[in-house]
Parts: C-alpha cells; structure tokens; sequence
C-alpha cells in the first residue's frame, strides 16, 4: 500500500460508525471494497486486497471486537523479507502518525506495534515479521488480550 492508501484505510476505519454487529459485516466490506469469503457466528473471513484470508473481523455472542487487514504482501521470513515487512512498518506508521497524531504506544519487540487510541476504539500497526497487519479493535476486547499477554508473561495461564 501507498502512504495515501494506508492513510485513506487508518482514518476511514476511525471514522466507521458501525453497530459493530458481525451480521454489519458486509456493509462494511462493500465500503472499503473487501470481499466477503466466508462468514461465521463468531468471525468473517475477507479478502481486503491480498488473497484469501487477508483480511478478518472477530467476535464473540454476535457482537465484532476486532477487524484484522494485512496491509502489505507476505514477505519471505529471510533477512531481506523481514527487512521488506519492517520498512513497510516505518513507513506506514510515519503516515498514519502524520494523519492520525502521536501513537499513544509504541510496543518493541519481534512483533512490534503502534497504537492509536480513542474513546472506545484502538488502531494498531503491528509488523509481524512476514506482514504488516492494520487492527481496528474494540478498548474491551484490546484490554482484555492485553491481560492475557500479560497472563502468558507472569506464568498464569
């Protein structure tokens, strides 16, 4: 994706005001021309550019908590591939900063991420190594995967 298309996805996914009703799905995809490839209670499988499963909204009783989109080709998991992925992620993240503001966090480690909070929602660039992935998620259900994180680093689960 271009610095304009990455951009024109961050603010157009801040700007969703959607019921956040996985039945609401396909609106949503139609907005952002995504397909629809498979939809189930809990989660719809998209295509939102590149290739089968690039693209995913979860949920839980009905209700969507996030909505996952790779935002770059999968890359190689050799040096020159990763070092293609974390560009990218520089990249975008410049981008969305400059439309978007300061993150309120940056995340280190392996599998870096950026994020943007709001009121009720949060937008995070991750780098996970083969990919650059844009989520869109829910504060509840960020939170609650935090603590499971934090869980899984303490040895608790």
């Amino acid at each position: 994706m271009t610095d304009d298309e990455i951009v024109e996805l961050a603010t157009g996914l801040r700007s969703l005001d959607w019921s956040w009703l996985l039945r609401d799905v396909p609106a949503i995809a139609a907005r952002f021309d995504w397909q629809v490839l498979m939809a189930r209670s809990n989660w719809v499988m998209l295509d939102c550019g590149f290739g089968l499963s690039s693209g995913g909204v979860q949920g839980r009783s009905g209700e969507a908590e996030s909505i996952e989109l790779m935002v770059t080709d999968s890359a190689s998991e050799d040096a020159p591939g990763r070092a293609m992925v974390r560009d990218a992620f520089v990249r975008m993240a410049d981008a969305i900063t400059g439309a978007l503001g300061e993150p309120t966090a940056r995340i280190p480690g392996e599998f870096a991420q950026i994020r943007w909070a709001f009121p009720k929602t949060t937008l995070r660039l991750k780098n996970l190594a083969h990919t650059v992935q844009l989520t869109y998620q829910t504060n509840a259900s960020l939170a609650a995967l935090d603590r499971s994180i934090e869980f899984e680093k303490q040895d608790l689960t």
